[in-house]
C-alpha cells in the first residue's frame, strides 16, 4: 500500500501541468485565453505566483505571453488574437498563430475534421484547406504552399515574430517567390498541406494531454526523417 501511494505521488500532475492544460482547455472550450484572475481564482494563487507558472510555462514553450506581462498570447496552435489563420472545429472558430499551427488543429483534435479559412501571404487570395482521419481531403487552390521562411533552430529566436511573420501560405510558388519572403542564401521550406500536417503530428497531436512533453531533439530529428524531410534545414 505504501509503495502504491508513493507511485500515485510520483505521477499527480505538477501545478504547471495543470494549469498548461486548464490554459488548453480553455481555449477549446471558448476560443479565447483564460485571464490571469481567472487562473488565479481556479487555482487559488496569487498573482505573483500565477505569474510565475506562466513564466515557467513560457520557458518551457508551453505558452507564449505579451512582453512585460502575465497576457497569454499563444499557446500553440492557439492564438489569443485575430490572424490571417481561422480554423473551423467542433462547431468553434479558432485563430492560429500561423499555416503550420492551423493544420495542426487535426492532429491536436486526433483528426476530428478541421476546416482552415486562410490567405495567400502575397496576394491575399482566399485559401481554404479541410482534413478529416489524417488527410487533406481539401485544398483549394490545389497548388497552395505552407510557407517555412526560417530554419526549425532560428524558430525559438523569436517565436512570436516568427508565427507571425515567417510560416504562411502561398497560393503557388511563383507567388511564393514573388513575395520578397524567400532569401536566397536561406530559402526555406515548402511544404504541401500534407506534409505540414504529417511533420506537426508528434509535436501536437497530444497537446491536450495534462502530461505532455514537447518531443527533444533526436525524437524531432528521427520524425523529420520518417516524413521526408532530410537535409541541413531540417537539422535541429
Amino acid at each position: 500500500m505504501p509503495q502504491t501511494t508513493a507511485m500515485a505521488a510520483q505521477t499527480e500532475p505538477t501545478l504547471a501541468q495543470r494549469v498548461r492544460f486548464a490554459v488548453f482547455q480553455h481555449f477549446i472550450d471558448t476560443g479565447e485565453p483564460p485571464l490571469v484572475e481567472g487562473l488565479m481564482t481556479d487555482f487559488g494563487l496569487s498573482r505573483a505566483e500565477t505569474g510565475a507558472v506562466l513564466r515557467d510555462l513560457a520557458e518551457t514553450r508551453g505558452v507564449a505571453v505579451v512582453k512585460g506581462t502575465s497576457r497569454i498570447l499563444m499557446a500553440w496552435p492557439f492564438s489569443a488574437i485575430a490572424t490571417p489563420f481561422r480554423v473551423t472545429a467542433r462547431g468553434r472558430n479558432y485563430y492560429a498563430n500561423c499555416s503550420w499551427d492551423a493544420i495542426a488543429f487535426h492532429a491536436m483534435l486526433g483528426n476530428e475534421p478541421v476546416h482552415v479559412d486562410s490567405f495567400c501571404h502575397f496576394c491575399a487570395a482566399p485559401i481554404a484547406l479541410e482534413f478529416a482521419d489524417g488527410r487533406a481531403t481539401k485544398v483549394e487552390p490545389a497548388a497552395t504552399i505552407v510557407y517555412l521562411a526560417l530554419r526549425p533552430t532560428q524558430w525559438w529566436e523569436d517565436i512570436i515574430l516568427t508565427c507571425s511573420n515567417t510560416m504562411v501560405f502561398f497560393c503557388s510558388a511563383e507567388h511564393r517567390d514573388a513575395s520578397g519572403l524567400v532569401d536566397a542564401g536561406n530559402p526555406g521550406a515548402s511544404l504541401t498541406p500534407q506534409q505540414a500536417h504529417d511533420l506537426g503530428v508528434p509535436i501536437y497531436a497530444d497537446r491536450m494531454k495534462i502530461d505532455y512533453v514537447r518531443p527533444g531533439r533526436d525524437a524531432l530529428n528521427a520524425h523529420f526523417a520518417a516524413v521526408g524531410l532530410t537535409g541541413p534545414y531540417w537539422q535541429i
